[in-house]
């Protein structure tokens, strides 16, 4: 009995093993990781570590230790197409809003889309880009993790070949919350601005200071980040009194032209 119980648990931990192995060989090439097996046997230590407790292997937690201890090379030796997929069974509009916001961040804001697929179930979006540097998961995986999203598994058929899969179930746009009965003072924006509610005022007021030549352009969004309602205008615009629609959950403010016309930023009241 206690020679099959060895047997069982010498199996398991050769197939945890390999799952490990198999994942670092993807991510550093077989003769990388041939030619480093030793060490790198021993920065991992007990690689049931690695695994989650559905049998997956937590890959983040394992490019952190190869990231860390130099085997992840993350530069080509001149600039290449790469290949990145993005897979969730979340709402795509958030999904794809998360994902551009966390490569523009990483400082990556040049790539096209070459395939978008919904299925019942899915997304997945693949882009394109030239560059002469991969996007580092560990960064990419840090970012992603502040709007609520996790990468569950990486899958690479080689250097320029990325697979990602990522959960969203937790995912949130990143906004400024407002109550209602408050007023706020928003700075010179770097960007639009997006506002956030828990509970949904009937009416938003918004003053333009002084110095600005402010043509709003105003988005109303549900919860999966379906517009509701669009304000534009052409005029140059002091103050605003807006109805807010019905499941409105985020607000953005822009103005139609160019940011450098919110110069002095906004004053917005909730009612």
């Amino acid at each position: 009995m206690v020679k099959i119980f060895l047997s069982f648990f010498l199996v398991i931990s050769i197939a945890f093993g390999d799952m490990v192995d198999d994942k670092i060989k993807s991510f550093i090439g077989e003769k990388n990781y041939y030619s480093a097996k030793k060490i790198i046997n021993i920065l991992l230590g007990d690689k049931k570590q690695y695994y989650r407790s559905d049998g997956s292997v937590e890959v983040i937690k394992l490019l952190k230790v190869l990231k860390k201890n130099g085997f992840m090379g993350l530069d080509l030796e001149r600039v290449n197409s790469v290949n990145i997929t993005f897979t969730t069974q979340g709402n795509s509009l958030i999904f794809l809003k998360i994902l551009n916001n966390a490569l523009n961040s990483m400082g990556f804001n040049f790539y096209v889309t070459k395939k978008a697929i919904k299925s019942d179930d899915s997304f997945s979006w693949e882009i394109q880009m030239n560059t002469e540097y991969l996007v580092d998961p560990v960064v990419l995986a840090n970012e992603l993790k502040k709007y609520g999203c996790l990468i569950s598994d990486i899958q690479t058929q080689e250097k320029t070949n990325w697979h990602y899969f990522i959960s969203t179930t937790n995912a949130r746009v990143i906004s400024k919350k407002i109550a209602p009965e408050a007023s706020y003072r928003l700075a010179k924006p770097i960007k639009s601005y997006w506002l956030g509610f828990d509970d949904v005022p009937q009416t938003l007021y918004i003053e333009s200071y002084r110095l600005n030549r402010w043509h709003p352009y105003i988005v109303f969004y549900d919860n999966a980040l379906n517009i509701l309602s669009i304000y534009t205008s052409d005029e140059i615009q002091k103050s605003l009194k807006l109805d807010i629609p019905k499941n409105t959950k985020y607000i953005m403010i822009d103005d139609k032209y160019t940011l450098s016309n919110i110069r002095s930023g906004l004053k917005i009241y909730s009612k």
